[in-house]
């Protein structure tokens, strides 16, 4: 479904992205791991049009996208999720939705019933500024304002990050369900025990580049990986 080749992104003279290339197949859960500053908020931000590549490619459904602006992307079929949520505050959780589909000019009450029906509380909240919202629910306004565009491919950064261990599993449940609804999600994720059980490729970026590609089964048999992600070496 999207191929990124050889991608090199900037800020400034430093580059982040040091000719990162990857696979997402159609239909998966591909997970992205990495420690902090490796270079893997600034990949989801270039594939989603808010960063623009030095050079390199992104190929989405055969169609190259590389620098196209933010909402030339959603239109293509690509929404993210992104790290620390970031909604809208001072706006409902229904302004929040509504805003989702902000290019869409069917009617999207149908749309609006799938969200609620996922996230019973946002429903229940709808009324609600954004920004009142538990850490957990404003992941789940998040997932929900992404889904609003229909998109193909779901990109998601860090989506467990800072949420109590009960919330993880919500998400990462959302996340097997949303695949199982035909969504392909490439996710960035630290905690690599909850990602083993919904990814079916995983990928490590370090300092900006790829340094490792493979199953589930490949990555719990490298003890480096192990050591870094899992907790234990053979």
């Amino acid at each position: 479904m999207m191929t990124v080749r050889d991608l090199v992104t900037a800020y400034g003279k430093i580059e982040a992205l040091k000719g990162v290339s990857l696979e997402v197949a159609a239909n998966s859960i591909t997970c992205l791991l990495g420690p902090n500053g490796a270079g893997k908020t600034t990949l989801m931000m270039t594939i989603a049009g808010v960063l623009k590549p030095t050079r390199g490619s992104i190929r989405f459904l055969d169609k190259e996208i590389s620098g196209e602006a933010p909402d030339a992307i959603v239109r293509r079929g690509i929404a993210l999720v992104p790290e620390n949520r970031l909604v809208f505050p001072s706006m409902s959780v229904l302004e929040n939705l509504q805003a989702g589909a902000y290019q869409r000019k069917q009617s999207i009450n149908e749309d609006l019933e799938k969200i609620f029906s996922r996230f019973p509380r946002l429903k229940e909240r709808s009324a609600q500024q954004a920004g009142t919202l538990s850490g957990g629910e404003q992941q789940m306004l998040a997932v929900g304002r992404a889904l609003m565009s229909r998109p193909r491919l779901l990109l998601m950064d860090e989506p467990s990050l800072g949420l109590a261990p009960l919330v993880v599993e919500e998400i990462f449940r959302t996340i097997a369900e949303l695949h199982r609804d035909g969504t392909t999600v490439f996710l960035v994720e630290q905690n690599a025990h909850m990602a083993l059980q919904v990814a079916q490729h995983f990928f490590l970026m370090e300092q900006g580049r790829i340094s490792f590609s493979g199953n589930p089964g490949s990555l719990a048999e490298d003890e480096i990986i192990r050591r870094a992600y899992l907790g234990s070496a053979r």
